[in-house]
């Protein structure tokens, strides 16, 4: 870390801050590199280092708005340990807490805000961000030097006046309180970074969509050609001179069957855009109890040619998670997968729903106990993609299963699937949903 600060301060010359002037000249020359069009993390890092570079900064992080959660979430730290960056990268902060390090008796310019906090506002949490802990109930000897719990915050916004982010410098080399001339450089150069910073994130965004309209694109042409293929060899066999009007019938009906399998996977192709793009519109506390219930019934009417059981472990208690009218889509699927690749005469499968805990974030977990042939350790963390299952099963599964990642992603949760029995994939498979728990 020493050596790091030392080369840092031999590539600068061991300069002071510069002048406004000087300052606007350093900016301009970096002004393109950080207005690349790149994803977001890629212009952050850029934006710390340079920030560092041009202003003589020990340390500092910038946060950005997670619009899922609505908390700003550490997106960049520079000048710190490696050992401690993967904890920084976890800090998150409310919006509540930015709004009050906004309060006017902070201020300093235009969206800048010097705290100066107590010993009795520290929080343990943000003990990764301090060099010098002990330091932290010390008193100020003067305004003009730099306490350990001091910050400067730069606060920058979207197009339309919305916080979206800030940058927060932890410590400046010099250890004092910066002039009106650094500051307002600071400002100006923080305004230039949330540009970037914004315009990275439509950038990534529309990169995404460019993405899942590949993906769409590949299952449709992949999925047509197969059912395509068993139409054409249905009916060839169904025109067969040898075969017997039985049997004709039987592969006649099986190309039906087959041709309107392509309209289906249209639909579900055309089902799947949307929840990508509406996926996450008019969500509120649904009673996953009920859900449940409703897409057991289902299940068990669709596969009604079979013994298949379902059984629901859901006590009396309700489970209210964050969703809307696409939830039942999730478990159907699913449920419908557990019966599909069960090779047994007789079907089970259990659904249990249990709390599940990430940091602060709290979630109710759905689990989804199967006997079927189960999925291999090396197409886990495919089965929510591409395409899914086993080769036995119909060529649109995969975009079933893609249904179920797109709604539960809308609806910020995780889903993923396990062995039953640890080790042994072939005993069957447990798919977990996990989603926020919500209030009534």
């Amino acid at each position: 870390m020493e050596n790091a600060q030392k080369s840092s301060r031999q590539r600068r010359g061991g300069r002071k801050p510069a002048s406004p002037v000087r300052f606007s000249e350093e900016m301009l020359a970096v002004l393109s590199d950080i207005m690349s069009v790149e994803s977001q993390d890629v212009v952050l890092r850029k934006i710390a280092a340079t920030i560092s570079d041009l202003f003589s900064i020990k340390a500092l992080i910038i946060c950005v708005l997670d619009e899922n959660e609505e908390v700003f979430r550490v997106r960049a730290a520079h000048g710190y340990e490696e050992s401690k960056i993967p904890t920084i990268m976890n800090i998150t902060y409310s919006q509540e807490t930015v709004v009050r390090d906004m309060d006017p008796k902070f201020k300093v310019a235009d969206e800048v805000y010097f705290v100066r906090p107590g010993p009795e506002d520290f929080l343990k949490s943000d003990e990764p961000l301090y060099f010098d802990v002990k330091a932290i109930t010390a008193p100020r000897d003067s305004d003009d030097k730099w306490h350990e719990l001091d910050y400067l915050k730069m606060v920058f916004r979207d197009r339309e006046g919305a916080i979206n982010g800030f940058i927060e410098i932890e410590e400046p080399e010099s250890a004092r309180a910066m002039d009106e001339s650094t500051i307002e450089s600071l400002r100006v150069f923080a305004e230039l970074a949330g540009v970037a910073i914004q315009n990275a994130r439509m950038y990534q965004s529309q990169v995404e969509i460019a993405q899942r309209t590949r993906f769409l694109g590949d299952i449709i042409a992949h999925d047509i050609n197969n059912y395509n293929q068993a139409v054409t060899s249905y009916l060839q066999m169904a025109l067969s001179t040898d075969v017997d009007p039985e049997k004709a019938v039987a592969y006649l009906e099986r190309a039906t069957s087959a041709a309107w399998g392509i309209n289906e996977l249209i639909q579900r192709a055309d089902r799947l855009a949307r929840i990508e793009e509406e996926g996450a519109r008019n969500l509120g506390p649904v009673d996953l109890g009920e859900v449940l219930k409703e897409s057991s019934a289902e299940v068990m009417r669709w596969a009604s040619d079979k013994d298949v059981s379902i059984r629901l472990d859901l006590g009396d208690e309700h489970y209210y998670a964050a969703g809307n009218e696409l939830v039942n889509e999730i478990f159907v699927n699913i449920l419908e997968n557990a019966v599909q690749y069960d090779p047994h005469e007789r079907i089970s499968v259990t659904v249990g729903i249990g709390e599940f805990f990430i940091d602060y974030r709290r979630y109710w977990c759905v689990s989804i106990v199967d006997n079927g042939i189960g999925i291999p350790d090396s197409k886990k963390n495919l089965v929510f993609g591409r395409l899914s299952g086993g080769t036995k099963g119909p060529p649109a599964l995969g975009l079933g299963l893609s249904i179920v990642r797109a709604i539960v992603e809308a609806y910020h949760g995780m889903v993923w699937v396990e062995d039953r029995v640890k080790g042994e994939h072939s005993k069957g498979s447990v798919f977990r949903v996990a989603l926020p728990m919500a209030s009534v």
